[in-house]
C-alpha cells in the first residue's frame, strides 16, 4: 500500500518535473522570438549596439535552440522586409561567430524559399531572394554565388511555351535586389554583374507588351508617363548603375561592423530547384506604374524625386509594404506610414497619396477593397490635419482635371472614394469651382458630377444635399428616392385587383387566396406574345406569361415593402412562392425586372439591393439580369454607374456560385482522401487493428458525395460557361452595330459612347479574368474568331496577353 502511494506521488512529481522543463523551454522560446522580432524598433541604445548585444544573446543559446532561433530569423526576413538589413547584418554576426550557423542558416532559407515559390507565393519569395542578396554585403554570401543564383533565374526566364508572366517574375526578383547588393556586386564581380545586365537588358527589349494599354489609368502621356512595372524599374536600375550603385534611402547598420564582418568566412548558396511551370500556377500580374506628382507639385520642402531616380522606386515600395502588412486596421496602417523611417529626404506625405491612389486605380482591381483605401485617407487626414487634407485636394482637383482621358473603372472608384470621403466631412468642398461644369451635358465631368452626386444622395438626404449645395446644381441632383407605385392611379388595368391585393395582404390571406385574385387576371393579359414583342434583344421563351398579374403583385408588394430595405427583403420572401410561379421563363423574369426598375426609378440604390436580392432567391437568373441591362429598353441608362453596379454585381454573384460548389468538391475530396489513407494503415496492421465494415461504408459514401457534388459543379460550370458567353456576345453585337451605323452614316464611330462601352467590356474581361481564361478556347472558337472587328478583337488581345 505504502509502495503504491509512494510510486503515485513518484509519478506525479516526474510529469511535474516535465511541465516544468517544458514551460521553460517555451518561456525560453518566447523570449527570443521577442527579442528578434523587435530588434530595430525605437530604443535608447544605438541600433549597432542592439544589434551586438543581440547576437551575443543569441551565440549563448545556439547549442540548445540553433533551429528555433533561425527560424525566427527566417520568417522575420520575410514578415518584415522593412528590416532585412538589420536581420542580415545580425546573420553576418552570427556567422562571424559561428561559421556552421551561417551554413545552416542558408539551407534552411533555401527550403523555406523551394516551399512558397511551390505554393506560388511569389511576393514572399522574391522578399526573401532580397534578404540574400543582402547578405552578400555582410559577407555571409559569395558575390559569384548570388551572380550564379541570378543567372539561373535569367535562364528560367529563357525558357520556350511558358507564359511572360513567369518570365517576368525571375527578372523583377533580380531588378528588385540590386539597390541592396548591386554596389558591393559591382566592386567584387564587374564583369560578372556586367554580362548579367545584358542579359536583363536583352530580355527586356523583346518582352511582348500588349497588355499595357488594358492597364493604363489615363489613355494619354500628356502629364506624366505612364511605364510598364518592368520597363520602369530597368531604367531606375539603370540610372542607378550610371550614378554608381549610390542611394540614399536604404539603411545599412552592416556598415558599422565592417571590421568585424571582413573577417568571415563566406558561403555558396546551396542549390535551388526552381519549379516547373504548371497550368495552374497563378503568377503576379504586370502593373502600370502610376504617377500622379512630379516636382513641381511640391512647393516646398524637399523634391520629389525623378520617375527614374531609384529613391523613388524604394520609397513607393516601402509604404506599399507597409499598406500591405497592415490593411486590416487602418488606424496602425496610418500610424506605421506617418512613422516610416527616411520622412525627411523626400516629400513623404505626397509619396504616400499618390502611392494610396496608385494601389485604388490599380487595374484590373485594387490589391484591397476599396473602401480601406477611404478609410485610409481619413485616418491619415486626422492624424496630420494640418498637411494632409490640402494634398488630398490638390490630387482630387488633379484627377478631376485629367478625366476626359481616365480610364472609367477609375473614374468609377474615384467617385465612390471622393463620395465617401466628403460624407465624413460634412461635405465641405469648394463647389464653386465646378459649377461651370453643370450645364455641360454629355462631357465626361457633367458625367462624374452627375454619378457622385447620386452618390451623395445615398451617403445622405435629398434636403440636406440641397441646402449644402449651390443652387447651379438644382438640374443634376437626384430626385428624392421615393417609390413610384403605378396603381396608384385610377383606370389602369388591373388597378382593381391590385387595390383587393393589397387589402388581402394587409389582412393576412393565405396564399392561395391571392393567387386566386391574381388569377382573375387573364393569361391574355401580357405575356410572351405582349408588350414585349417588339423588344427583338430579348430571348422568346416558349410559354406564355401575364406580364400584368408580375406587374400588379410585384407592384403590390414592393409597395407594401418600401418603407425600407428590411421591409422589401421581409416582403420578397414572404411571397416568395407565389413571385417564382410568376416568372417561370427568361422574358417573365426580364419583364419582372423592369417592373422593378420602374417602381424604383427614383432611386437606383433600392434596384441594384432588390435585384440581387431577387439573384440570391433564386426567383431570377444572373442571365437575364444581364440579358435586361443590355436591352435596347436600358438603352438610356447604358452610360450610367448604376448599371454597372448592377452588372458588377450579378457577374459576382454567378462566380460566387460556382466556387462555393468548387470549394465543397475540394473539401469532399480532402476528406475522401483521408478516409483512404486512414484504411490504408489500418489495412497495414490488421493483425493488430482489424478494419471494420464501418469504414469502408463511410468510404463509399464519402466516394458517392464526391461524385453528386462533381456534377454539381460541372453543372455550375456550363452555366458560368454559357453566362460568360451570353454576356461577351451582347458586347460584342452591341459594339459591331454602332460601327456599322457608323460606317454607314459616313460619321467617326470612335465617340464617347464607343470609348465607354470598349472599357466597360475591357473591365469584364479584366475584372474576371480567372474565370474567363477557364473557357478561354470555347470563347475564342465561338466569339473572338478573326473575322471579328480589329477594335474588338484587339481588346481581347490585350486581355489575353494579361497572363500570356
Amino acid at each position: 500500500m505504502s509502495r503504491d502511494r509512494k510510486r503515485y506521488y513518484d509519478d506525479d512529481g516526474g510529469r511535474a518535473r516535465k511541465r516544468r522543463r517544458t514551460t521553460e523551454i517555451v518561456d525560453i522560446e518566447d523570449r527570443l522570438e521577442s527579442l528578434i522580432t523587435r530588434v530595430g524598433e525605437k530604443s535608447t541604445s544605438s541600433l549597432e549596439s542592439n544589434l551586438e548585444g543581440l547576437a551575443n544573446v543569441l551565440e549563448a543559446d545556439l547549442p540548445n535552440y540553433k533551429e528555433r532561433i533561425l527560424s525566427i530569423i527566417c520568417t522575420c526576413a520575410a514578415n518584415l522586409p522593412e528590416k532585412i538589413s538589420i536581420y542580415s547584418t545580425l546573420v553576418g554576426l552570427l556567422n562571424v561567430k559561428t561559421y556552421k550557423c551561417g551554413e545552416e542558416f542558408l539551407d534552411m532559407m533555401i527550403n523555406n524559399i523551394k516551399d512558397v515559390m511551390a505554393n506560388h507565393q511569389f511576393e514572399r519569395a522574391r522578399l526573401m531572394i532580397r534578404f540574400m542578396s543582402d547578405l552578400v554585403n555582410c559577407r555571409v554570401i559569395l558575390p559569384i554565388s548570388l551572380i550564379e543564383l541570378f543567372e539561373k533565374f535569367m535562364a528560367a526566364s529563357m525558357e520556350s511555351d511558358v507564359p511572360q508572366v513567369r518570365t517576368d517574375w525571375f527578372v523583377y526578383c533580380i531588378l528588385s535586389a540590386l539597390p541592396w547588393t548591386g554596389k558591393e556586386l559591382s566592386d567584387k564581380k564587374g564583369s560578372d554583374l556586367e554580362r548579367l545586365l545584358t542579359t536583363v537588358d536583352s530580355y527586356i527589349s523583346q518582352r511582348k507588351k500588349t497588355h499595357i494599354p488594358a492597364l493604363r489609368v489615363w489613355s494619354t502621356d500628356d502629364v506624366h508617363p505612364q511605364e510598364e512595372y518592368l520597363d520602369c524599374l530597368w531604367a531606375q536600375i539603370k540610372k542607378l548603375k550610371a550614378d554608381g550603385w549610390q542611394e540614399k534611402h536604404i539603411r545599412r547598420p552592416y556598415l558599422s561592423f565592417d571590421s568585424v564582418l571582413g573577417d568571415a568566412l563566406q558561403h555558396t548558396i546551396p542549390p535551388l530547384t526552381i519549379p516547373p511551370h504548371t497550368d495552374d500556377t497563378v503568377y503576379p500580374l504586370p502593373t502600370i506604374v502610376y504617377r500622379m506628382f512630379d516636382y513641381t507639385d511640391v512647393p516646398e520642402g524637399p523634391a520629389m524625386p525623378g520617375a527614374h531616380s531609384i529613391e523613388r522606386f524604394l520609397v513607393e515600395e516601402g509604404i506599399r509594404r507597409v499598406i500591405n502588412a497592415h490593411y486590416k486596421d487602418r488606424k496602425e496602417c496610418a500610424n506605421q506610414l506617418m512613422n516610416m523611417p527616411g520622412k525627411s529626404k523626400v516629400p513623404f506625405n505626397y509619396c504616400i497619396i499618390e502611392v494610396i491612389f496608385s494601389e485604388l486605380f490599380r487595374l484590373p482591381s485594387p490589391p484591397h477593397i476599396e473602401v480601406f483605401y477611404a478609410s485610409l485617407f481619413i485616418e491619415l487626414c486626422k492624424l496630420q490635419p494640418e498637411s494632409i487634407p490640402g494634398i488630398l485636394a490638390q490630387a482630387t482637383y488633379l484627377l478631376f482635371d485629367r478625366l476626359d482621358t481616365m480610364n472609367t473603372s477609375c473614374v468609377d472608384r474615384l467617385k465612390d472614394w471622393l463620395s465617401h470621403h466628403l460624407s465624413n466631412f460634412n461635405y465641405k468642398w469648394s463647389w464653386d469651382e465646378w459649377i461651370q461644369y453643370a450645364n455641360s451635358p454629355g462631357t465626361p465631368k457633367f458625367m462624374f458630377l452627375c454619378e457622385l452626386f447620386e452618390k451623395l444622395h445615398r451617403f445622405s438626404y435629398h434636403d440636406y444635399l440641397l441646402e449644402i449645395l449651390p443652387d447651379d446644381f438644382l438640374n443634376i441632383i437626384p430626385p428624392k428616392p421615393l417609390p413610384s407605385y403605378r396603381f396608384s392611379k385610377d383606370g389602369l388595368p388591373g388597378g382593381d385587383i391590385a387595390k383587393q391585393l393589397t387589402e388581402a395582404i394587409r389582412a393576412k390571406k393565405d396564399p392561395e387566396e391571392l393567387q386566386a385574385l391574381l388569377n382573375e387576371i387573364s393569361t391574355s393579359s401580357g405575356g410572351a406574345t405582349g408588350d414585349d414583342d417588339d423588344n427583338d434583344d430579348v430571348p422568346k421563351a416558349e410559354a406564355a406569361f401575364s406580364s400584368l398579374r408580375i406587374d400588379v403583385f410585384l407592384q403590390t408588394i414592393l409597395y407594401l415593402g418600401s418603407k425600407s430595405i428590411s421591409h422589401s427583403y421581409s416582403a420578397l420572401t414572404k411571397f416568395h412562392k407565389i413571385l417564382k410561379s410568376l416568372i417561370p421563363t427568361e422574358e417573365a423574369q426580364i419583364h419582372a425586372l423592369k417592373t422593378l426598375k420602374e417602381f424604383w426609378c427614383n432611386s437606383p440604390q433600392m434596384t441594384i439591393i432588390l435585384v440581387d436580392k431577387l439573384i440570391r432567391m433564386q426567383v431570377v437568373e444572373c442571365t437575364a439580369v444581364i440579358n435586361w441591362l443590355l436591352c435596347k429598353d436600358m438603352s438610356q441608362d447604358f452610360t450610367k454607374s448604376y448599371t454597372w453596379e448592377l452588372m458588377t454585381t450579378t457577374i459576382r454573384r454567378m462566380n460566387m456560385q460556382v466556387n462555393k460548389v468548387r470549394e465543397e468538391s475540394r473539401e469532399a475530396k480532402d476528406q475522401l482522401t483521408k478516409l483512404e489513407e486512414r484504411s490504408k494503415k489500418l489495412a497495414l496492421n490488421e493483425s493488430e487493428m482489424p478494419k471494420g465494415p464501418a469504414l469502408a461504408d463511410d468510404i463509399e459514401k464519402k466516394q458517392q458525395h464526391l461524385e453528386e457534388v462533381n456534377e454539381r459543379l460541372e453543372n455550375a460550370q456550363r452555366e458560368q460557361k454559357q453566362f460568360y458567353l451570353i454576356l461577351f456576345q451582347r458586347f460584342i453585337l452591341m459594339l459591331t452595330e454602332h460601327m456599322v451605323r457608323c460606317e454607314q452614316q459616313q460619321i467617326e464611330f470612335n465617340t464617347l459612347w464607343f470609348r465607354y462601352s470598349i472599357e466597360r467590356f475591357r473591365e469584364v474581361l479584366l475584372g474576371n479574368n480567372t474565370a474567363v481564361f477557364q473557357y478561354l478556347s470555347t470563347f475564342e472558337g465561338l466569339l473572338f474568331t478573326t473575322d471579328l472587328d480589329p477594335h474588338i478583337l484587339e481588346v481581347y488581345k490585350q486581355f489575353k496577353a494579361l497572363r500570356a
